[in-house]
């Protein structure tokens, strides 16, 4: 067990939402962090101007005299820097492990998944900010309220988003873990989807018997569950020891009557639309009761949204512009079920994320745009990795197109050609998806920014 208090720590890519997440974490703890990163953005001007010392650009040097570095699961193992650091005896830390060594002397709820772990993790840190009960949050996404994706609360109570895809959450040791789903992600790092449900029964088995473990109703195998000895609660749409009826899907967001195990604790509001997420806050709910049993489950109508998650940009020519990280087919089909509820068209404009991961589900990505009506593609961000023979954008575009005939389907380097594809024809009331967990993102700006100038 780490303790930060008086050491330096060094964030190796700290612009990152997962990594400038920990800087007041650590600060807390009475570390002095500095960090560097490949290029200025939004994060690390805001971290100076906090008086974070952040350096553009990579190099060994930024390493000296440095007693711990972190880094993000990414980073080559040969990077300059994490080689100095080790030569120099610093202790090198992926960001799971280093999140592992600030939560290991709290009581922690921890919040893990294939998806939808980053929103469940914040509404579950809402709640329990608004009930007063005054926990460290970690999120994997930037929170407005938060001026990042972390708050340094001081109760000793933690809710935080653990990382599967190094298997670091595996060494945390909570007394509430919430699995939200499990699908077939990081398989490059488990070797095969029985392995990854086996890492997660290992996982669940070190809850105390007086803690609990929150799972979906239906979608998990029996084995994830096998020999676990804490309390287990189900939830679900009419199903489950905690379930949501009576639900209203809006464009705006959902409400329905939660009961739990029988008793009716009257309904919910959730501010981001979809059935996916409701179920994410009815699991936060659950934690949230167990850890806190004041939590006042109406305070969930007051939650802002993660950035990225379903965020809404503006209207150009009366389309709505909506951005969202998702990146997993599954997340794909919830995020476009969700935009479809505003009704008219949704033109979905979408960058893959890692080569690795449109290989592994090229064809769950061929059916994930079933419901949109406009498919646009720019070319795959590949997060560091190299490209795969055969795996492209373009290779994702004909087997769409040759899915769905009548549907116009674009796959282009250019971006502006991208944007302008993805709104051409379009309608009153249509919504343009901007999906993607790389820098996709700037195109929602240029999108509102454009139709901003056309009437200045």
């Amino acid at each position: 067990m780490i303790d930060f208090a008086g050491q330096r720590v060094h964030l190796l890519g700290i612009g990152g939402a997962g990594v400038s997440a920990l800087v007041p974490l650590l600060q807390a703890a009475g570390a002095v962090v500095d960090g560097c990163d490949g290029a200025a953005s939004t994060t690390t001007r805001r971290l100076q101007a906090e008086g974070v010392a952040v350096r553009l650009g990579h190099d060994p040097a930024h390493v000296a005299g440095v007693d711990v570095v972190v880094h993000t699961a990414a980073v080559p193992a040969d990077h300059p820097e994490l080689v100095a650091a080790r030569a120099a005896g610093a202790t090198v830390l992926t960001r799971g492990q280093c999140l592992v060594e600030i939560l290991a002397r709290r009581r922690t709820i921890a919040v893990a998944g294939s998806h939808g772990k980053t929103s469940t993790t914040w509404m579950l840190g809402h709640l329990l900010t608004a009930s007063g009960a005054d926990p460290l949050v970690m999120v994997g996404g930037t929170v407005g309220s938060l001026g990042g994706g972390a708050r340094a609360g001081t109760s000793g109570l933690a809710v935080a988003e653990v990382d599967e895809s190094d298997g670091s959450f595996a060494r945390t040791a909570p007394q509430v873990a919430i699995v939200t789903n499990l699908d077939a992600e990081h398989l490059r790092h488990y070797g095969t989807f029985a392995a990854l449900e086996e890492a997660f029964n290992a996982w669940l088995r070190t809850v105390p018997a007086d803690g609990l473990v929150v799972v979906p109703a239906t979608g998990l195998s029996p084995r994830v569950l096998a020999g676990v000895t804490a309390s287990i609660v189900t939830i679900g749409l009419d199903r489950g020891d905690w379930q949501v009826r009576d639900l209203h899907l809006g464009p705006d967001g959902s409400t329905g009557r939660v009961l739990a195990d029988g008793q009716d604790l009257g309904f919910l509001t959730v501010t981001i639309p979809g059935v996916h997420m409701v179920l994410n806050a009815l699991m936060a709910a659950a934690a949230a009761r167990f850890v806190h049993p004041a939590t006042d489950l109406g305070t969930l109508a007051t939650c802002e949204r993660v950035k990225r998650r379903f965020t809404v940009h503006g209207r150009v020519g009366g389309v709505r512009i909506v951005e969202d990280y998702g990146h997993h087919p599954a997340e794909i089909r919830a995020t476009i079920a969700a935009a479809a509820l505003g009704g008219g068209t949704v033109r979905v404009l979408f960058q893959p994320h890692r080569h690795s991961r449109t290989a592994d589900c090229f064809e769950e990505f061929i059916t994930a745009f079933d419901q949109a009506g406009h498919l646009s593609l720019l070319p795959i961000f590949g997060a560091g990795e190299p490209a795969i023979p055969g795996i492209t954008s373009e290779a994702l575009a004909m087997a769409v197109a040759a899915r769905r005939p009548a549907m116009t389907v674009l796959a282009t380097a250019d971006r502006s050609r991208a944007l302008a594809h993805a709104l051409a024809g379009a309608a009153p009331g249509d919504t343009l998806l901007i999906l993607g967990a790389g820098d996709v993102g700037d195109l929602a700006h240029d999108a509102v920014r454009t139709e901003s100038h056309a009437h200045a």
